[in-house]
């Protein structure tokens, strides 16, 4: 997908700009080939420059929209490690 056309994509999303700011980072760290990114929320809330917050209640809202899919991931012994986060 060229540039022109991500960003096309993000800008007809039904949602905040800060949300669409997300979309558009997850999709440039997805890169061409894949369609998922594993990241912690304190990473990307540095990344992007929006808070903890911010960051995980606008990653709530695309997850709503079905533009990604959040999946939680587990260690052996059960302790949380970073969210994928798939691309639709």
């Amino acid at each position: 997908m060229s540039d022109l056309t991500r960003y096309r994509l993000c800008a007809g999303l039904p949602a905040p700009a800060s949300a669409k700011l997300l979309y558009c980072y997850l999709l440039d760290m997805a890169g061409g080939r894949h369609n998922s990114v594993v990241i912690s929320i304190k990473n990307l809330s540095k990344s992007v420059g929006l808070s903890r917050s911010a960051t995980s209640r606008n990653l709530n809202r695309l997850g709503r929209l079905d533009m990604i899919g959040i999946v939680p991931r587990y260690s052996e012994d059960g302790g949380r490690l970073s969210n994928q986060y798939i691309l639709k």
